[in-house]
């Protein structure tokens, strides 16, 4: 994995599996992301590459997973998906004797996959229980916050899906899962046993081993869960920026939040990368350079973000210049 440095043949013939997240790459909302599902087609009919599509969204089985898809004109099946709700219930199964009882902090569907790893599922609030899983439930009544609070002060198991802080939404971010994580563990003083979805390795494990993968990428829009869940599996990545990754927030990315390469969206799996070249302190990517702090040149504008970004993060341009220099040429940066 080299973030930003290696160019690329065209990725649908580099890779032969993408590991697709949804909302913001391929979706938002409920409409696809203009030229993403035609392009992604194309991908697996013309080069043969395996979509499989990896959310961390457990609040919906595969099947309508796939459905939304279908609807969209992507050609997968429930096959073809894997979601939190899916690996957080298979690590819950380790933890627990089959036939336990779990609450359940989230959707009928995440329940579904409780159940199918051999273990028993509820949301009665007179029971005892022997483990919790926590998932995305935009309907969650606030009496089962409460009472799940009261699970998970006994001590029991605790996983958690995903630990996204915000979803994108057609108006904007919303709160993800995340953030009701976080307010149940500051109120019991805990953290979740485990998490299962993105940046953690157990969804992405589970996506690789289901396709037989040998040569991945992860095509996402989010650093923290997308990019990072693909270096901690030592694969490379395609962050797009359909979703909610601001410019800005690339150029001030940690080493273990870089992507391998960048797009403005996920269609960029049918053309070639370009990379960057570093020579007496020039960083040059496509037709544009940075020379001295100074970003000169023409052509693609991602070309520029991917030049000014390596620049930046080799101490070669300060991020206010590299802000400016980039708004310059009319890009939104924030």
């Amino acid at each position: 994995m080299s973030s930003f440095k290696s160019a690329s043949p065209i990725l649908a013939k580099a890779y032969d599996t993408a590991l697709l997240d949804l909302d913001g790459v391929v979706y938002i909302g409920e409409d696809a992301v203009p030229g993403v599902i035609g392009a992604l087609n194309q991908a697996h009919d013309e080069f043969g590459m395996t979509l499989t599509c990896v959310t961390n969204n457990a609040s919906r089985s595969p099947q309508r997973v796939a459905q939304h898809l279908q609807e969209l004109g992507l050609e997968v099946t429930a096959e073809d998906v894997v979601t939190s709700a899916q690996a957080g219930a298979a690590e819950l199964a380790k933890l627990i004797p089959p036939g336990s009882n779990v609450f359940v902090l989230g959707s009928k569907d995440l329940a579904r996959e409780v159940e199918l790893v051999g273990l028993i599922p509820s949301h009665d609030d007179s029971q005892i229980y022997d483990a919790m899983i926590q998932g995305y439930w935009p309907d969650m009544p606030f009496r089962m916050l409460e009472f799940a609070a009261s699970v998970l002060q006994t001590g029991v198991p605790w996983v958690a899906t995903n630990m996204d802080m915000t979803i994108p939404t057609p108006t904007g971010v919303a709160p993800g899962n995340g953030t009701m994580v976080t307010a149940l563990g500051e109120t019991v003083n805990r953290k979740p046993t485990l998490v299962a979805g993105k940046p953690e390795t157990p969804l992405m494990q589970q996506s690789i081993d289901r396709t037989k993968a040998k040569r991945p990428i992860v095509i996402g829009d989010r650093l923290d869960t997308d990019i990072h869940g693909a270096n901690n599996v030592g694969i490379d990545s395609l962050l797009v920026l359909s979703g909610v990754t601001t410019i800005e927030e690339i150029l001030q990315a940690p080493i273990e939040l870089r992507p391998t390469y960048l797009a403005w969206d996920a269609s960029a799996v049918l053309t070639a990368q370009n990379g960057t070249e570093i020579k007496d302190q020039i960083t040059t990517c496509g037709g544009w350079k940075v020379v001295a702090g100074d970003l000169l040149g023409q052509g693609d504008a991602l070309d520029a973000v991917t030049a000014v970004t390596v620049a930046h993060w080799n101490g070669e341009i300060s991020l206010d210049s590299a802000l400016l220099a980039l708004a310059g040429i009319g890009l939104e940066v924030r």
